[in-house]
């Protein structure tokens, strides 16, 4: 009976792929302006179909990519080495570089270790403890994946919630908790290149729009101001629209220090990765202050993940290591940059943006970024995974910028940035699936909270980057 029931799953996806792929390509028949050349309108419907594909997950999300990759081959939009290549862009090794950072943070606990502390150093008052959990979560998220902060952070939420023997789904307190913690992940993976796939697609996105090259410093000073102010904008409006049941919470604190007392005091090995850790920020950094060989960022990525991993000088096997690699978000990547690379060889995103420039000649600078942020960041509630709202949004963002004359590589970061504002649905990012399982909130409670919260960022994404970069 489920062999059945899977197979009629299965029948019913295949089907709704190959009518998918037919409306692509009834796409390619129909009257198109003049200003789209044949191939223009071959990657319009590539780009249909691959965007039904990401909403759908009726193909698993990082497929998507090899479909592109495939499609611009048959159709001759781009060689099949070419499509290929995208997979091994140089802003994977930042992508891979995380993951074996994140494994021997795990693996030895430091990662726990320095949420702990963070949390402890809040007090007893329940908006201080909630504040010093989001925070915490924040900057997990910006050296290890998403999803890995919200699952370490969990947790720790949780037996502080216990604490005062609410149960789930009647309790302020776990809601926000909870919430909370999905958002400063989302919000926190924004903050490094290595933070999030998103971040290094946009990135290289820009890099092969404009020839312009971010480094590592450049984005963190661009990102991290936002990083501070939204998780205490969220803060806030998590406590406003949920007002926790208790002022203090005795012995929060308490409980937090027992878990770092049970740690233990540091060991040698656990000051080794440490040590790793802060050598892989300067190696990062450091061209930011040197003249370093081009393309420093990537270089320097290779070889902090060979540090962490090499005989006698690593903290990790490549047998713990491997595993734990998301090896499906480089296809992911890989196709996302298929696409935009596409999009900008045929054209497309100068129609687009010449298009869109027309309506929005004349607006001020804080209104076309106001614009791009929100619809960016609400388009995440269709796309469901932040690399894909960048890879669509970015290249016509900087297309925009471009046709409207503004420095299009600010305008380029605060889409991408836009892009990880996941707030609003428990399906939206791994992070909002994690915590929605605790049972502490439902579905229309992070919905709202959400808006209130897309509004926000959108506005003070719009004010930062019009006063500060682009005037």
């Amino acid at each position: 009976m489920n062999t059945e029931k899977r197979m009629g799953i299965d029948t019913r996806n295949f089907y709704f792929i190959l009518g998918t792929l037919l409306l692509g390509f009834l796409i390619t028949l129909l009257p198109f302006p003049s200003t789209f050349s044949p191939k223009a309108v071959i990657m319009v419907a590539i780009t249909f179909i691959s965007a039904v594909f990401w909403i759908t997950e009726c193909v698993p999300i990082a497929l998507t990519g090899l479909v592109v990759i495939l499609l611009q081959a048959v159709t001759g939009i781009q060689g099949i080495s070419t499509g290929l290549r995208h997979i091994a862009n140089p802003v994977n090794s930042i992508i891979f570089a995380g993951y074996i950072m994140a494994t021997a943070l795990s693996k030895y606990k430091l990662d726990r270790r320095i949420s702990l502390h963070i949390v402890a150093a809040m007090g007893e008052r329940t908006d201080m403890l909630f504040l010093g959990v989001m925070a915490a979560t924040a900057f997990l998220s910006m050296w290890i994946s998403n999803s890995a902060s919200a699952a370490i952070m969990m947790p720790i939420a949780l037996g502080i919630v216990h604490m005062t023997e609410h149960e789930p789904g009647k309790s302020n307190l776990g809601k926000i908790m909870m919430i909370g913690i999905a958002y400063a992940a989302n919000i926190g993976g924004m903050g490094t290149p290595a933070g999030t796939p998103a971040s290094s697609i946009t990135i290289a996105l820009i890099r092969d729009l404009t020839k312009h090259e971010i480094k590592f410093l450049d984005w963190c000073l661009h990102a991290v101001p936002m990083v501070i102010l939204f998780v205490p904008l969220g803060w806030f409006i998590l406590l406003t629209l949920y007002p926790p049941e208790t002022k203090r919470i005795e012995g929060g604190t308490a409980g937090v220090k027992k878990e770092l007392s049970q740690l233990g005091p540091l060991t040698g090995v656990q000051k080794k990765v440490l040590i790793l850790f802060l050598l892989a920020i300067l190696l990062w950094i450091s061209d930011s202050f040197f003249p370093l060989l081009p393309g420093w960022l990537y270089i320097a990525s290779v070889a902090i993940a060979l540090l962490f991993v090499m005989p006698r000088i690593g903290v990790v096997s490549w047998q713990e290591a491997a595993p734990e690699i998301g090896w499906d978000i480089f296809i992911l990547v890989g196709g996302g940059l298929a696409l935009g690379s596409g999009l900008n060889e045929t054209g497309v995103i100068k129609i687009i943006a010449e298009s869109l420039a027309v309506g929005l000649k004349g607006m001020g600078i804080y209104l076309v970024a106001g614009v791009i942020a929100l619809i960016t960041s609400l388009s995440i509630t269709v796309f469901s995974s932040l690399t894909a709202t960048a890879t669509t949004f970015v290249p016509v963002t900087v297309g925009l910028a471009l046709a409207l004359e503004f420095n299009p590589i600010p305008l380029g970061i605060m889409a991408g940035l836009a892009s990880c504002c996941a707030f609003m649905l428990p399906a939206n990012t791994p992070p909002n699936a994690i915590v929605y399982k605790s049972g502490y909130f439902k579905s229309y409670e992070m919905a709202k909270s959400g808006i209130l919260f897309n509004l926000g960022t959108a506005i003070l994404l719009a004010i930062v980057f019009g006063v500060v970069w682009l005037s």
